[in-house]
């Protein structure tokens, strides 16, 4: 956060997190000493569905870094919701960073800043920040999920390398891993080779067995889950590629 509001720059950044169809969402900054108690999760409560970048987002699929000018009409800077956010944070111009996010979900970083507004050099600098967020969410959303009784990087296993095991034991491709991941597939293969390496296997099945064995991945579930195939049938030699 303290990054980004340096490099735009900007007053504040605010990571937002909304249940659209609920209604109530959750806002985290690093709150810098002025702005204090200010109640960021109130204001985006009651105001979320009227805040021009919010509404668009949640009815479209337009991931691209837009700002409150692009957006907001004249109804906009005359209402309630705008002068209580100003009124508390003291802010009239922003810039929404969106993450990528399930159906009836609006995730991104909102930057804000008073007096002026942003440039295309900061639109352009938004969009490459935006596609580095996506990635390290992506990532983090996929491992934050395990629960693992060992650490990886006891065996030198990197958080990415962690977030591509998981998907490889949910059945997922190298194509379909790289388009979860939002990294190339001839990434994931390098990453594959180097989990095989460091886990001392040299198959898919053999790594994902041996990792269970080491509480990296959970034990499969007691019901629903696929049975092993036969050693030497067409799947099993499928699935160890």
């Amino acid at each position: 956060m303290e990054r980004l509001t340096r490099d735009l720059p900007g007053d504040l950044a605010v990571l937002v997190d909304l249940d659209w169809q609920s209604g109530t969402g959750h806002a985290l900054t690093g709150k810098p000493d002025w702005l204090h108690e200010a109640p960021l999760d109130s204001l985006i409560n009651a105001h979320m569905r009227v805040h021009p970048l919010l509404r668009h987002y949640a009815h479209s699929a337009d991931r691209t870094p837009l700002t409150l000018d692009d957006l907001a009409d004249e109804r906009w800077w005359k209402s309630e919701a705008y002068h209580a956010g100003k009124a508390a944070i003291g802010i009239d111009r922003q810039l929404a960073l969106p993450l990528s996010s399930r159906p009836g979900q609006v995730r991104g970083v909102i930057m804000s800043r008073t007096g002026h507004g942003f440039s295309d050099r900061d639109l352009e600098y938004a969009g490459l920040a935006r596609s580095l967020l996506d990635t390290v969410s992506a990532h983090e959303t996929v491992t934050s999920a395990l629960t693992r009784l060992a650490d990886p990087s006891e065996l030198g296993i990197t958080v990415r390398e962690m977030a591509v095991l998981a998907l490889l034991d949910e059945g997922l491709t190298a194509h379909a891993v790289g388009s979860r991941l939002r990294i190339a597939e001839r990434t994931v293969v390098k990453h594959k080779e180097n989990l095989y390496r460091k886990l001392r296997v040299h198959d898919r099945v053999t790594a994902l067995n041996k990792a269970r064995a080491l509480g990296l991945l959970p034990p499969p579930g007691p019901r629903g889950e696929q049975q092993a195939a036969p050693p030497n049938s067409a799947r099993a030699r499928y699935e160890a590629r």
